[in-house]
C-alpha cells in the first residue's frame, strides 16, 4: 500500500513540476515556487529562490526526499550543490511539507538561453536510490536587461560610445598634471618659499605630495593656517603660468607641426624633436584612435606624465571596446591598466583612477569597477568631473541589480542621452514603468540616432501586453542598431512574442 501511495505522490509531483508556467503553480495541494518567476542576471551571477511543497504522508520514516536543480546551456551543464532535501523521520504525517533553498550561480555567456531543470529522487537510510522522476523543465532562458546598462557618450551616428575620461591640458581641475608644469615644480618652489616658517610648510607638502587632482588638494589646503598668504603669494602664480603657458610658447606652424608629428610616428624623427606643448597641439589635430596612438606613445617617452599616461590609456580602452578578437581586446586592456597606473604613480588622481573603472567595466568586473568610480568620486571636488563618476556608478549599480542605488547616483548624473537611457532602465527594472517611459523619450529626443531609448520603450511594452507600441519602438531600434537586432531576437524580455508573425515581421 505505502509502495502505492509513493508512485502516486511522485507522479502528482512530477506533473506538478511539469505544468509549471509561473511562479506559483498549484495542483492537488502542492506547489512550486520560484523566485523570481523569471531567472534574471544581476551582475556576474543568477540567483533564485526555489520552493516545494509536498503532500503529506509521502515518505516513510527510513527515506529520504531530495530535489535537484540544474542549468542547462549549449552543450554545458551547471549542476548546484544545494539540493532541496527532507527526511521521512521528520516529517508530521498530518502536514504539508515545505521545503526552501536559495540558489546562485556565475552567469557565462550562452546561459541566456538556457534552461533550468530539476529531478526528484528518494533513497533509503543507506544512501541507495529508491526512486526517481523524470527531468523537468521549471524555467526556460534568463532574462539579461540589466547588462544593457552603459558607459561613456555616443557622437552623432558613432557604433560605440566614447569611453573614458581625456585630460585637458591647461584647465584648472587638471593643473599639475603636464610635465612642464608638474606638481613637483610647485613643491620645489614651495620648498624655498620664505614666507612662513618650515614647520608651516610640511602640511602644504604633504598635502601636495598626496592624492587627488587639484580641485582636491585646494580644498584640503584651505584648510590649513596660513592658506590666504600661500594662496596669494605661491599657488595663484603657478596656477596662471600653468593655464596660460601655451600663449607663452612660440610654436610651430600647425603645417610643420603635422609633417613633424607625422615623421615621429614612423620613427624617422627623433621623439624629442616636439616640446610638450606641440604634443598636445599634434593631438588635437588627429582624430583617429591609432594616431592619438603612436603620438601618445612618442610623447611619455620624453614627457611622462599623469597628463600623457592617462590619455595614452583611455586610447588602449577604446581600441579595445572596438575590436572583437578575444586576445587583441584583453592585451589593449592590460596596455590601459598599465598606462593608468603609471599616471597614479606620479601621483593618484581622479582622472586615472576612473579609468582604471573602465577597464574593470570592459572585463566585465563590476565589483571592481564600482569601487574605483567610487574611489575617483573622493578625490576631485570639481562637480563636472564629479557628475561623470555619478553616472558610472549608475550604470555599474544597475547591472549588479541594485536599482534603487543606481537611480540615487543617476540622478546626480549630467541628463545625457546615455545616463537618460540608464535612469530609464533602472526604472524598468523596478517596475516603475510611467518614470522609465519618460527617461527613454528625453533620452531619444536628445539622440534621435541612437537605438537604445526605443529598445527600452518596446520593453515596457511587452511587459505591458502592448503588442503594436511593441512593434512599433521594436522597429526603430533595430534600424538604429544591428545589435539590438540580433539581441531581440533571443531576448527573453519578448519571449512571448518571438514566434508571433508580427515579431518576425520586425526582425525580417
Amino acid at each position: 500500500m505505502n509502495m502505492v501511495k509513493k508512485y502516486i505522490a511522485f507522479f502528482i509531483l512530477c506533473m506538478t513540476i511539469a505544468s509549471y508556467s509561473c511562479n506559483v503553480v498549484q495542483a492537488d495541494n502542492q506547489k512550486i515556487y520560484l523566485d523570481p518567476h523569471k531567472l534574471e542576471r544581476l551582475g556576474d551571477s543568477v540567483r533564485f529562490d526555489l520552493t516545494v511543497v509536498l503532500p503529506n504522508a509521502m515518505l516513510l520514516s527510513n527515506e529520504t526526499y531530495a530535489l535537484s536543480p540544474y542549468f542547462k546551456y549549449d552543450k554545458e551543464t551547471y549542476f548546484f550543490e544545494k539540493k532541496l532535501k527532507v527526511k521521512g523521520d521528520t516529517l508530521d504525517v498530518y502536514s504539508s511539507v515545505k521545503l526552501t533553498e536559495s540558489f546562485s550561480m556565475p552567469f557565462v555567456k550562452g546561459m541566456e538561453s538556457g534552461n533550468l531543470y530539476a529531478k526528484g529522487e528518494v533513497s533509503n537510510n543507506q544512501g541507495a536510490s529508491q526512486y526517481e522522476t523524470q527531468e523537468v523543465l521549471v524555467s526556460t532562458g534568463i532574462i539579461t536587461t540589466a547588462a544593457l546598462s552603459q558607459i561613456g557618450q555616443y557622437r552623432g551616428q558613432e557604433k560605440y560610445p566614447v569611453l573614458g575620461l581625456w585630460v585637458e591640458p591647461y584647465q584648472k581641475e587638471t593643473v599639475g598634471m603636464l610635465f612642464e608644469n608638474s606638481l613637483k615644480d610647485l613643491r620645489d618652489a614651495f620648498s624655498s618659499y620664505s614666507g612662513i616658517p618650515f614647520t608651516a610648510k610640511l602640511p602644504f607638502l604633504k598635502v601636495l605630495e598626496g592624492p587627488g587632482d587639484w580641485t582636491y588638494k585646494l580644498k584640503k589646503l584651505q584648510a590649513l593656517p596660513s592658506f590666504n598668504k600661500v594662496q596669494r603669494e605661491v599657488l595663484n602664480p603657478f596656477v596662471q603660468k600653468a593655464i596660460m603657458a601655451p600663449r607663452n610658447v612660440e610654436s610651430i606652424a600647425d603645417l610643420e607641426l603635422s609633417i613633424l608629428s607625422r615623421s615621429i610616428r614612423k620613427g624617422r624623427v627623433p621623439a624629442d624633436t616636439l616640446s610638450e606643448n606641440d604634443y598636445i597641439r599634434a593631438l588635437e589635430m588627429e582624430p583617429g584612435w591609432n594616431e592619438k596612438e603612436e603620438i601618445l606613445r612618442a610623447m611619455v617617452e620624453v614627457y611622462p606624465s599623469a597628463f600623457s599616461f592617462n590619455n595614452l590609456g583611455v586610447v588602449f580602452a577604446n581600441k579595445a571596446n572596438r575590436t572583437s578578437n578575444t586576445k587583441d581586446k584583453n592585451q589593449l586592456l592590460e596596455n590601459a591598466l598599465f598606462a593608468f597606473n603609471r599616471s597614479n604613480a606620479i601621483f593618484e588622481n581622479s582622472f586615472a583612477v576612473y579609468n582604471l573603472g573602465i577597464v574593470f567595466w570592459l572585463w566585465e568586473d563590476r565589483f571592481s569597477a564600482y569601487n574605483s568610480f567610487y574611489r575617483a568620486y573622493t578625490l576631485t571636488e570639481f562637480d563636472e568631473i564629479k557628475k561623470v563618476h555619478q553616472a558610472a556608478l549608475g550604470a555599474v549599480s544597475i547591472f549588479n541589480g541594485d536599482y534603487r542605488l543606481a537611480v540615487i547616483h543617476l540622478n546626480d548624473a549630467e541628463k545625457s542621452p546615455v545616463n537618460l537611457f540608464n535612469q530609464g532602465l533602472a526604472n524598468v527594472l523596478s517596475g516603475d514603468y510611467y518614470n522609465a517611459t519618460i527617461q527613454f523619450e528625453n533620452s531619444a529626443i536628445q539622440n534621435m540616432s541612437n537605438g537604445f531609448p526605443f529598445y527600452g520603450l518596446a520593453i515596457i511594452a511587452a511587459r505591458n501586453g502592448e503588442e503594436t507600441k511593441l512593434y512599433e519602438n521594436l522597429k526603430k531600434a533595430i534600424s538604429r542598431n544591428e545589435f539590438l537586432k540580433d539581441r531581440a531576437a533571443a531576448d527573453f524580455e519578448f519571449a512571448a512574442y518571438h514566434d508571433k508573425e508580427g515579431f518576425k515581421e520586425v526582425l525580417r
